[in-house]
C-alpha cells in the first residue's frame, strides 16, 4: 500500500496550458494554447527509452506522472500541456486517484527538442 499524499508533497510549481478557440485578424477561428493556471504537482519520472527517428537518428521518450489536487482541474482538457522549469510536458491522460480522493494524476511526456536540463 502507498504512503497518503499530502500538501508537502507537492513541490514542483507548474504551469498548465490549454487550447482555446480564438479569431485571427482575418476573422477565422483558429486554435492557439493559452496559460490556464498555475499549480503545485507532485512530478515523478516513470519510464525512458529511446526511439528511432528516419535516418537513423534516435530520441528520447521519457514519460512522468504529474500528481495534482482535483479542484486543479475539474474538467481535463483534450489537448494539455505544462511547463516545469522551462521543459514541456505533454499530457496524454489523466485520471482521478481512486482510493485518495481530491486527487488527480497526469500521466505526461516530456517533450525534449534541445535536451533536458539537469537542474
Amino acid at each position: 500500500m502507498s504512503r497518503p499524499i499530502g500538501a508537502g508533497d507537492l513541490r514542483c510549481r507548474i504551469q498548465l496550458y490549454a487550447r482555446v478557440e480564438t479569431e485571427n485578424e482575418l476573422g477565422e477561428m483558429t486554435y492557439e494554447y493559452a496559460p490556464l493556471r498555475t499549480a503545485w504537482a507532485r512530478l515523478v519520472p516513470q519510464s525512458g527509452s529511446r526511439g528511432r527517428l528516419e535516418g537513423g537518428m534516435e530520441r528520447p521518450e521519457i514519460t512522468h506522472k504529474a500528481t495534482v489536487r482535483a479542484g486543479v482541474l475539474p474538467e481535463i482538457p483534450a489537448d494539455l500541456y505544462f511547463t516545469y522549469r522551462g521543459q514541456r510536458y505533454d499530457v496524454l491522460y489523466g485520471y482521478p486517484i481512486y482510493d485518495r480522493s481530491g486527487w488527480l494524476e497526469l500521466y505526461c511526456r516530456l517533450v525534449v527538442d534541445r535536451g533536458v536540463k539537469s537542474n
